[in-house]
Order: C-alpha cells, then sequence, then structure tokens
C-alpha cells in the first residue's frame, strides 16, 4: 500500500513541475497586406538586360527596430485574394508562367527593413518588357 501511495504523490509532483517562465513577455502579432498594381512595378535595370528585375516598396512604420532586432517577419503572396479560392504562398517563391510554346519561371521575394518592406520579381529569362501582373502580399511580424 506504501508504494502504491509513494507513486502516486511521485507522479501527482511530476505532473505539476512546470519548466521556467519568463514574466513579463508577451508574444505579439500583426498581418498587413500590401497590394502592388501592375503599373507600379518599377524596373531595376535595363529592359532585357541581365540581372534585370522589378520592385516595388512600401514605406511600413510598424516595422520597428526592435520587430527588424528580435521579431520574425513572414512574407506570402496572396493567390486569388477576395475569393472562395484565396490562398497564401509562402516567399521567396518560384513559379513557372508562359503559354504553351514558351515557359519561364517568375520568382517572387522580399524584403524589409525598420520603416519599409520591398517586393521583388524577376523572370528566368531576363523578360522585362512586360510588367508583373497586380499582385497581393500578406506580412506577418511576430515580436
Amino acid at each position: 500500500m506504501k508504494k502504491i501511495l509513494f507513486i502516486l504523490l511521485a507522479v501527482a509532483g511530476f505532473l505539476s513541475c512546470e519548466g521556467p517562465k519568463e514574466t513579463g513577455v508577451e508574444t505579439q502579432w500583426k498581418a498587413i497586406y500590401y497590394t502592388v498594381k501592375e503599373d507600379d512595378w518599377q524596373l531595376q535595370g535595363v529592359k532585357g538586360g541581365t540581372n534585370s528585375y522589378y520592385q516595388f516598396v512600401f514605406d511600413e512604420p510598424a516595422l520597428t527596430d526592435f520587430i527588424y532586432t528580435e521579431g520574425i517577419v513572414i512574407g506570402y503572396q496572396v493567390i486569388d485574394p477576395g475569393t472562395a479560392d484565396e490562398v497564401l504562398r509562402p516567399l521567396p517563391d518560384t513559379w513557372p508562367v508562359g503559354e504553351k510554346s514558351s515557359y519561364w519561371t517568375e520568382s517572387i521575394s522580399f524584403d524589409y527593413m525598420p520603416g519599409s518592406v520591398a517586393f521583388y520579381v524577376g523572370y528566368s529569362d531576363f523578360a522585362t518588357n512586360i510588367l508583373p501582373s497586380t499582385m497581393t502580399f500578406k506580412l506577418m511580424m511576430i515580436w
């Protein structure tokens, strides 16, 4: 009987133990959506030039120094925004595009610094004679 009582007390002791806690620390997050219209993409480089790509930069005061150094920022492209088929595609992303006779890849990425976020689109064939389409992005900031 003493053995059973000892085992029950030992199990209760293990179940009531907790690991170390940080007091005063609470995780916060913020989701922000951005849309870059087709005509707003800015060419970096020269039309048809090697390493040419498109970009658009947003000012973003919510991206603070603290989030930059201590937080996490995750980016997504929003596919079919506002529809029943809407999905989030994590960035960076490379996706095949084109027509039956000609395919290439579209690479989409982003970077950020305190106060701003930039989105980029480049093509495997360095095609810069067509602007990227209107695209919507989502940033998740966690701190």
